[in-house]
């Protein structure tokens, strides 16, 4: 099996090699360009877990793939990626965040992670064309200018 991961946003999905499915709490509210072809929600992290900080959130996450079991979740992909080749394309696995920023993390990183553990099989994150892009720079605090009085 050849999946990958990736995020909503990358125009390379645009192209017909992929086959996309969400596996995030919610769908994407923005035009995407391409057909979001299933949303998983078994591989998604729970609402609740949105707020925690990364090692709760991985611990609990980690919690919810073992809950659901390695055979399962295992049968679940095979089930999408078989249909991503039978269309001759490769299985993209998807959310929302832009983890080429250093201070980003994301659930698909841990599936990814959680999977090699159990499969031994690497799941690989899908390369941006794109830039990353900068935060604009901060405007410099305006300078309060007293008006003087003539009398």
């Amino acid at each position: 099996m050849a999946i990958m991961t990736g995020r909503y946003s990358n125009k390379e999905l645009r192209n017909d090699g992929y086959y996309p499915v969400g596996i995030s709490v919610g769908k994407p509210r923005f035009s995407t360009g391409y057909e979001i072809r299933e949303q998983c929600y078994a591989l998604a992290p729970r609402y609740d877990m949105l707020k925690l900080g990364y090692e709760e959130y991985k611990a609990e996450y980690f919690k919810k793939l073992d809950k659901i079991g390695v055979d399962k979740i295992i049968g679940i992909v095979q089930r999408l990626d078989a249909k991503a080749q039978e269309e001759d394309k490769k299985l993209v696995l998807l959310c929302f965040e832009d983890i080429r920023k250093p201070e980003n993390w994301c659930h698909r990183t841990l599936f990814a992670e959680w999977w090699l553990a159990h499969t031994g099989e690497v799941i690989e994150e899908m390369p941006e064309a794109d830039a990353l892009k900068q935060p604009k720079a901060a405007k410099p605090p305006e300078e309060k200018v007293e008006q003087l009085s003539l009398l």
